[in-house]
């Protein structure tokens, strides 16, 4: 048994795996079975269950409906923050976006997508880091695209609604006061200007993808690390060609790579690693 898990309810929460993987890619295996009963307990409140044994075993019973989906988006919730990794935000202000800007100097606009979104963090911070430094981008034509698998996550993104904590983490007293507004001593609501920077949408990245405009950078930062190699091998597909040309950047997660991926070549810089469009794979 794990963890002094009975068979039984091991059983219960390996189904209930299966279940969530086959929805959403998220691969989890008993050695996390512990945050199912933290992450259901809401629910289990909320209708009525005895315990989250009980909720799984309903879920198991019955077709896929909002249940089942709330149950998934409280077990696919991640850790973000502002700035997270300032590494890599670094390197876009001092490597990539100078580079891309040369680049689209002609047609002065830029296409930017944060893939694995959650509440809205890294997109804001994409758009604080343009604001701060690229002034001479005020006149072009900037879409930062936000997208994740958690409803509940991107509802709190498009409000742009934080706590004390959630500023506090990443984002300097300066930067709080310029585009941050008090609605409470201890709740702060992004300026509407820079949440007209942002469009949230849903997507669900093992489902077909909706058409939309080829991206110049793209961050999907901690979220492979979630996947099967099948799914994290469809999903970099998807990603490769959603990438402009081979000089748009694709940033992953401090402690991912896809040196496996002959269809990107790696840019290694002193401390960040992200990749391009390798054309000599034959991918354009």
């Amino acid at each position: 048994m794990k963890d002094g898990m009975n068979p039984f309810d091991q059983t219960v929460i390996e189904n209930f795996f299966k279940m969530l993987e086959k929805k959403t890619g998220v691969a989890l295996d008993l050695s996390k079975g512990y945050l199912v009963s933290s992450r259901l307990s809401t629910i289990v409140k909320q209708h009525g269950f005895i315990n989250h044994i009980s909720l799984l075993k309903h879920m198991a019973s019955n077709q896929i409906n909002s249940l089942h989906w709330q149950a998934f988006d409280a077990m696919t919730t991640n850790e973000t923050s502002f700035f997270r990794d300032t590494t890599s935000f670094n390197a876009i202000t001092e490597m990539i976006l100078p580079a891309l800007i040369a680049k689209k100097s002609n047609i002065k606009e830029l296409n930017i997508w944060s893939c694995a979104a959650s509440s809205g963090q890294e997109a804001y911070s994409i758009a604080i880091l343009v604001r701060e430094n690229f002034p001479e981008l005020s006149k072009w034509k900037i879409h930062i695209k936000a997208t994740d698998i958690s409803k509940t996550s991107l509802d709190k993104a498009r409000l742009g609604i934080y706590s004390h904590l959630e500023i506090n983490r990443g984002l300097t007293n300066a930067q709080i006061k310029r585009y941050f507004r008090n609605l409470t001593p201890s709740i702060y609501q992004i300026t509407n200007d820079l949440r007209q920077m942002v469009e949230f949408d849903y997507l669900n990245l093992i489902e077909d993808w909706p058409h939309s405009p080829k991206f110049d950078l793209i961050l999907l930062r901690n979220a492979l690390i979630y996947f099967n190699k099948d799914n994290k091998s469809q999903i970099l597909k998807k990603i490769n060609s959603s990438l402009a040309d081979q000089e748009s950047c694709l940033m992953l997660g401090s402690s991912e790579s896809i040196l496996f991926d002959p269809s990107f070549k790696t840019v290694q810089l002193e401390r960040v690693t992200y990749y391009k469009k390798n054309v000599t794979f034959g991918i354009i």
